[in-house]
């Protein structure tokens, strides 16, 4: 049952893993068009600035989760490598305890401020004025999604784990070529 529901969570932060990975391309796209629009054209854009600031912010909430449950997270090895066993494990349980609050903080956070953006409908400046419970929603939902990560994958305590999310990770990869 846990290891299916550990496949499950790794489905959703695979995708939002895809979906960062889309936003990075359609950023490029609406900064060469910005870059090319200011100096070819003379007319540089309005909203080039702020949605890219804004997709910023997305792709690293999107990923974290994923690259946390799959070990892919930038870590510091050489100092955890160089700790006794005990250290380890306590550097171990520090970490996973900081991932959990964070997620904790970002779902709640996000998911309230969604609430309220929605039912004030509040919008973001610009030409396109983005209604703002979207960018709290997708906080809210990274924010659950590595507060369930953290939980369901440890840090380097079962290695049954990281091999859970790296053959689901293999096997998605090898459907897809």
């Amino acid at each position: 049952m846990l290891n299916h529901l550990r496949r499950i969570v790794l489905i959703g932060t695979r995708s939002m893993a895809v979906l960062a990975m889309i936003t990075i391309g359609l950023m490029m796209l609406s900064i060469s068009y910005d870059v090319i629009a200011r100096y070819a054209f003379r007319a540089p854009t309005d909203w080039a600035y702020p949605l890219n600031s804004s997709a910023v912010l997305a792709v690293t909430v999107l990923a974290v989760p994923h690259l946390y449950a799959t070990g892919h997270h930038i870590s510091m090895d050489l100092v955890h490598r160089s700790l006794s066993p005990t250290l380890r494990k306590i550097a171990d349980a520090v970490t996973a305890t900081a991932a959990a609050l964070l997620g904790l903080v970002l779902a709640v956070t996000g998911f309230r401020s969604m609430v309220l953006s929605y039912a004030h409908g509040l919008t973001g400046s610009g030409t396109f004025s983005v209604p703002l419970w979207i960018p709290d929603l997708i906080l809210g939902a990274a924010g659950a999604f590595l507060l369930l990560v953290a939980l369901l994958f440890p840090p380097h305590a079962e290695p049954e784990l990281a091999a859970t999310a790296a053959g689901a990770d293999t096997a998605q990869d090898g459907a897809n070529a």
